[in-house]
């Protein structure tokens, strides 16, 4: 068997020990003793493990020995790139594959390259040692330690969010003190002037019971509580409204709300927070503390709300969203508007572009089909962008996975969209079977269609209508509506120009 020394190869003891060591530090030792030895040691491993199942796949074209230089030297260039700095685009792929997943860039990591030494040792050994004999102990080493060499390459640890977010809110002396991005910051007004304090106590966060509800010093029946009381990445319990504070005068036998980011925007603004590896954070996007202090005049009241930033009530009883700014230490969290013209929608983007190329199918088939009637030739002239509308879909899933940092950008999409559908544009207008005159009918009846789906998503990203669910619905109602616009252009293309002498579908017989 060709691929028999790569099998000897992966199921080599050095390998097989390399599986384990990778398996065991990143789900057991990097928890329980995270550093730089566990961190190291993930990478020691890898490189150990890699170019074995590398080469079983170059080992189907490449002589044994080439295919093998070629994995470890693939392997290192490959470890070196994403260390360097393409960790974003791996970590895409990998949790799309893999579930939530991150690959760190380090360049430090490059010092675990010479393990690579020991992989290409074990391959030396392989090469040398007799074929895998028949024996029933010998198929089930390859069979077992082959599956999890692959699994320990692919299961990397759980992503760790490093997203910035106001995570806790709390008075001390004549300040506000919040806790973000693992440090203590500290402001007088408690809406300005952040100053960097400390880091934050490794304990804090589990020693330390969030207040989720405080009462004014005036009076103590006047108190507040955070809608985010309790929440957890397992799921959306209030069904958006997790940014918000109720407030009672009686001492908490009736309660309303005195502020909140409205649940018909809620969708709006989770949008514009994109989360590592795409994982949203529920516990990031919800008011999860509150605090009360006096002042002249009455009372004040701070909200920790996450990525939000801080909201805010003054002493007159206006409340507003606030930013936390320390250019000094890097800290920037600002809440994001509830309205802004085509942001986030890049879902809607990619499916009016594929609805686009779908038109586009329509309106060709119909003009190829009335010249195939005519001619008895013609219906070919779908065939390209039929195998191009097939191809759309993938290429716009690769694009999604690379794009997962980027949530729903609209510039992304529309910039995908746009290449996709002028490729399709291409295939159509240049059709010799078609009336090359009268093609851009069927583009521009294909750009009608895509355009109206996208409408109500632009609208609702003004506030009209408020819920994004809606859109989805009137967007394909108007699209389908347009159905008939795009089979009339590829009727009329297909039409014969009286003025024009068409051949006959075959040669007239000669008389005799």
């Amino acid at each position: 068997m060709r691929t028999g020394v790569f099998l000897r190869w992966a199921a080599h003891p050095l390998t097989a020990g390399g599986t384990a060591l990778l398996l065991l530090n990143d789900h057991v030792f990097k928890p329980a003793w995270p550093g730089l030895v566990t961190g190291k040691l993930s990478d020691v491993a890898g490189l150990v493990v890699a170019p074995p199942l590398l080469g079983l796949l170059l080992g189907l074209f490449l002589a044994a020995r080439v295919a093998a230089v070629a994995a470890v030297l693939v392997t290192g260039a490959g470890f070196a790139v994403v260390k360097l700095g393409a960790a974003g685009a791996v970590s895409a792929v990998w949790s799309v594959v893999n579930g939530p997943s991150v690959v760190l860039a380090d360049p430090t990591d490059l010092v675990a390259l010479p393990a690579l030494g020991l992989s290409w040792w074990a391959w030396r050994r392989a090469a040398a040692a007799p074929p895998v004999p028949d024996g029933l102990a010998a198929r089930w080493r390859v069979v077992v330690v082959l599956p999890f060499a692959a699994l320990a390459i692919t299961a990397t640890s759980a992503p760790v969010d490093t997203t910035q977010a106001v995570e806790s809110v709390r008075g001390d002396g004549s300040q506000v003190v919040i806790e973000a991005a693992g440090r203590l910051y500290g402001s007088a007004s408690g809406v300005d002037g952040w100053k960097f304090l400390s880091a934050a106590p490794a304990s804090s966060g589990a020693s330390r019971q969030p207040q989720v509800q405080a009462c004014a010093p005036e009076a103590a029946a006047h108190c507040y509580r955070v809608h985010g009381d309790g929440v957890s990445d397992s799921g959306d319990r209030r069904g958006g409204r997790l940014f918000g504070v109720d407030e009672t005068t009686d001492g908490g036998r009736t309660w309303r709300t005195a502020w909140e980011v409205p649940a018909a925007r809620w969708e709006f603004v989770q949008r514009q927070h994109p989360f590592p590896a795409g994982v949203l954070r529920l516990s990031k996007l919800a008011s999860t503390e509150v605090l009360v202090r006096a002042v002249p005049g009455g009372h004040e009241v701070f909200v920790a709300n996450g990525v939000e930033g801080l909201a805010v009530r003054g002493a007159a009883g206006d409340w507003r969203r606030v930013p936390v700014v320390d250019a000094g230490t890097g800290l920037d969290i600002r809440p994001v508007p509830f309205t802004g013209f085509g942001r986030v929608i890049g879902d809607a983007v990619s499916t009016a572009g594929l609805l686009a190329l779908l038109a586009l199918l329509i309106g060709t088939t119909v003009a190829a089909t009335r010249v195939r009637t005519r001619l008895g030739r013609g219906l070919t002239a779908a065939a390209p962008i039929a195998l191009f509308l097939f191809l759309a879909v993938p290429i716009s899933g690769a694009v999604a996975f690379f794009g997962e940092n980027a949530a729903m950008s609209t510039t992304l999409w529309s910039v995908t969209t746009s290449c996709l559908v002028a490729i399709g544009t291409a295939l159509v207008v240049t059709q010799p079977r078609l009336r090359r005159p009268r093609t851009p009918a069927i583009v521009a009846a294909a750009v009608l269609t895509g355009l109206a789906f996208v409408a109500p998503a632009l609208g609702w990203t003004v506030g009209y209508p408020q819920e994004h669910a809606p859109t989805v619905v009137l967007g394909v109602i108007i699209a389908a509506a347009c159905l008939p616009v795009v089979v009339a252009a590829g009727w009329w293309t297909g039409a014969r120009d009286p003025d024009v002498l068409v051949e006959p579908p075959w040669p007239p017989v000669p008389r005799p």
